[in-house]
């Protein structure tokens, strides 16, 4: 009995386990998901914005470029945010992996999932044009939304305050930048997703995963 007891519990365990790897693969598959719908929105509003800015009567479709550089700023500061919030939970089921592997099924270090690396400095080669390097994409995409982002900032106050002097564009990159990173803040509060009823482990990982990248 004791033994039949102890194999459910094992059983069970390991049930938890597959549940937690299907939910992180769920998560990374709904970002694929939702990254290609930014992506082509982006490049629509792209080819609109350009289309009408080199059109013949520009001068009669200030309404129209307007409103395009705002929802085009918009979108793409979804994207950014959209970005900072799937590398949140990304670090998320990381840790919950690396934490049930190690406390839970007591795997060990050389068989956990995010606790091993092969051959971590042998293709880490930042100065070659042809190898790899250790370079996070998730952090690359995130900049990437953001340079995108202050972009379109760019464009539309560029386009209200009409000046083409040196130093007001330098202030219109600037502001861009410090807006966007305003009200992705605020939006943080508006948008955030609902975990107040969910306890926090507070799990102590940061010293084993603090020098991956992802």
């Amino acid at each position: 009995m004791p033994k039949t007891r102890k194999k459910r519990n094992e059983q069970r365990k390991y049930e938890q386990y597959k549940l937690l790897i299907q939910a992180r693969n769920f998560h990374y598959d709904n970002y694929n998901k939702w990254m290609t719908y930014f992506y082509v929105a982006m490049a629509a509003f792209f080819v609109g914005y350009y289309t009408l800015i080199a059109s013949e009567i520009k001068n009669n479709l200030n309404f129209e470029i307007h409103a395009l550089l705002s929802v085009g700023y918009i979108i793409s500061l979804l994207w950014f945010i959209s970005s900072k919030g799937y590398y949140y939970w990304n670090i998320n089921f990381i840790k919950l992996i690396n934490s049930f592997e190690k406390n839970i099924l007591k795997i060990k270090e050389s068989e956990r999932v995010y606790f091993v690396f092969a051959n971590k400095k042998e293709e880490n080669k930042p100065f070659s044009p042809i190898n790899g390097a250790n370079f996070s994409t998730s952090k690359i995409t995130i900049l990437f939304s953001y340079i995108i982002t202050v972009f379109w900032g760019v464009l539309l106050l560029n386009k209200i305050t009409n000046d083409k002097d040196f130093i007001v564009t330098i202030l219109v990159v600037l502001s861009s930048s410090f807006i966007t990173l305003i009200i992705s803040s605020l939006l943080s509060i508006i948008l955030k997703s609902n975990i107040e009823n969910t306890p926090d482990l507070e799990l102590n990982e940061k010293s084993e995963i603090k020098n991956l990248k992802f």
